[in-house]
């Protein structure tokens, strides 16, 4: 029937392993690297969906959410008269210190007392605002990143207002930052 038919030898064997070895590790080891960069991607577009939301709501945010602080202690801040007088309004807004002394601080408010116009905070201030600090109040806070608000002058009525979302990666903090600018009226 078949002549000369014969399997593959022992050394046959050997070399295929050998070769299949030799193709299977470096794609191993590309496999893992892509991993790891889809996952360092992964942490930057999430925190720069993150700035691209909490920049949304603030433009979004009437003016009298916008002033400065009338003083402050280590868990409290007063806010100014443009402020609603309704007890609990704010309650469970966020404040962010966004110029002036404590610049860059977000506390989430706990109680909100309406006729004085006093706001009182989960934890305390690192940095005790003054009536230099210019805060913002608004919903929008996820606990996923740190993240911090600036408010600037710009021209004509406009602040121009950037978000700064902190993120690790590889044990190394990274940031994305995004800027716009609100109309004051």
């Amino acid at each position: 029937m078949f002549l000369n038919q014969r399997g593959m030898s022992l050394i046959e064997v050997t070399v295929a392993i050998l070769i299949l070895g030799i193709a299977i590790f470096p794609l191993m080891y590309m496999y893992r690297d892509g991993s790891i960069y889809a996952a360092a991607a992964r942490e930057k577009i999430s925190a720069l969906n993150l700035a691209r939301a909490v920049v949304e709501e603030i433009k979004s945010i009437p003016d009298s959410q916008l002033g400065l602080s009338g003083g402050a202690t280590t868990h409290t801040v007063t806010l100014e008269h443009r402020a609603s007088s309704v007890d609990d309004f704010y309650k469970h807004y966020n404040i962010a210190i966004c110029g002036g002394t404590g610049s860059g601080q977000v506390g989430k408010i706990t109680d909100y007392d309406g006729a004085a116009r006093r706001a009182v905070l989960e934890s305390d201030w690192l940095v005790v605002p003054d009536a230099t600090s210019l805060y913002m109040l608004y919903h929008y806070c996820p606990d996923d990143y740190r993240y911090v608000i600036n408010v600037e002058n710009s021209r004509n009525n406009l602040k121009m207002i950037r978000v700064i979302v902190y993120y690790t990666v590889k044990n190394q903090e990274r940031n994305v930052s995004l800027t716009t600018e609100k109309m004051v009226r």
